[in-house]
């Protein structure tokens, strides 16, 4: 009886980058699920690697390896790199330290040691600071770093790079094909999975996980942790913004490639008694030909739409606001970028403009989130939480956004 196996296409060549302590090892079990084992290159960082003619014919490379490794590999390649808070990261690298006698020879430097005396031994310590931007910011050739490393084998394969810089990090951040968190894994995987053509995570258990011990760190402790990651610290905000932007510009591709918006490269204005493309608004409430919409429940309300890149858009909004509102209550945000609107009054209400800066749309690439904050409260003989009753919104298009 002849027998078919079930086919299987082949999937684009992936690098992970596997930064210590970032749920890697379960990430990557999932992903070589993904690829035949010949093409899964087996070396787990610079030190296993015996040339970079290693990684001809492979498919996947998820090892320890640095940003630098992507200068020798085709283009087709797409590069997948997790991040975690940095802090929490660096106390499980500590563990992993401490538990392990192989992981590393600081490892009898912290034998009986609790983690308040560890992370004051500047020995181990050096090892730790900022190591998501030293991984990122790693610009060395290959090449040269494995013969220097093959020559000195005491080096690290981040000692030869100039110091790591928050700038050189996140400019790097926006080259990752594939960014997430630990802390929020499970909320981008199913979105690289489908853009990889992977078979999707319905199980995916996180294994090499430190035993939870209760660690008793004093303010003092945190202080020198944060010490040691103050470049991280900035980074790992950043990044988190910067996954947020991409989910939201994945959720309205289809929106404006299936005809539901379309982009406004005119002057506009929201009907805010039709759909509202945003979130946090109630109902919509009219008297005569006058119409408005209360926001709330929450002290955030948002707009979302694709916007032109080729301008500046100037945005007016008038509302009525509920007693003891002042100005210091209302904030907004485009993309992530804090603006600066100003106020002024028409009769009894309140008008605010602001600029949306060409380049805020532009790092959503096309796409634009507003997010407005006004304290909402519960006003008497009404059972809603009420912000401002928003009356008007219109868009106009400045100049040419330079």
């Amino acid at each position: 009886m002849t027998s078919r196996f079930f086919p299987v296409s082949r999937r684009a060549p992936l690098f992970f980058m596997h930064i210590p302590k970032t749920a890697g090892t379960s990430m990557r079990l999932f992903l070589e699920m993904q690829y035949p084992d010949n093409e899964v290159c087996l070396d787990e960082g610079w030190h296993s690697l015996p040339s970079v003619d290693q990684l001809a014919n492979k498919s996947l490379i998820r090892g320890h390896f640095q940003y630098n490794l992507r200068q020798v590999l085709p283009p087709e390649f797409k590069l997948l790199t997790i991040l975690r808070d940095p802090v929490a990261r660096t106390l499980s690298s500590l563990k992993h330290l401490q538990r392990e006698a192989t992981f590393a020879p600081e490892h009898a430097l912290t034998k009986g040691r609790t983690m308040g005396q560890i992370i004051r031994i500047p020995e181990v310590m050096r090892t730790q600071r900022n190591i998501h931007a030293a991984y990122l910011c790693a610009s060395t050739p290959p090449g040269p770093l494995l013969k220097t490393m093959r020559d000195k084998p005491y080096m690290g394969p981040t000692d030869l790079d100039a110091p790591a810089t928050l700038d050189l990090a996140c400019a790097r951040l926006h080259e990752i094909d594939f960014l997430a968190t630990v802390e929020e894994l499970p909320l981008d995987l199913q979105s690289f999975c489908t853009h990889m053509n992977f078979h999707p995570a319905s199980y995916f258990p996180f294994t090499n996980e430190a035993p939870n011990r209760q660690l008793d760190l004093t303010p003092e402790d945190h202080e020198i942790l944060r010490a040691y990651n103050d470049i991280d610290l900035k980074l790992y905000e950043y990044a988190q913004k910067l996954i947020k932007l991409r989910r939201f510009e994945a959720a309205m591709k289809p929106l404006l490639a299936n005809g539901t918006y379309q982009e406004m490269t005119g002057d506009f204005e929201i009907d805010l008694g039709g759909i509202v493309p945003g979130s946090g608004w109630h109902l919509p409430e009219r008297e005569g030909s006058a119409v408005w919409r209360w926001t709330g429940p929450g002290d955030h309300f948002t707009l979302e739409l694709p916007l032109s890149r080729a301008c500046n858009h100037e945005v007016s909004m008038r509302f009525s606001a509920q007693p003891h509102f002042t100005e210091q209550d209302f904030q907004v945000a485009a993309n992530g970028q804090s603006l600066s609107p100003t106020f002024s009054r028409h009769y009894q209400a309140h008008v605010v403009n602001f600029i949306i800066p060409r380049a805020a749309v532009e790092a959503g690439n096309g796409f634009c989130q507003l997010v407005f904050q006004a304290k909402a409260k519960i006003p008497p003989g009404d059972t809603r939480s009420l912000g401002v009753a928003v009356r008007h919104i219109g868009f106009t298009a400045r100049d040419n956004g330079a």
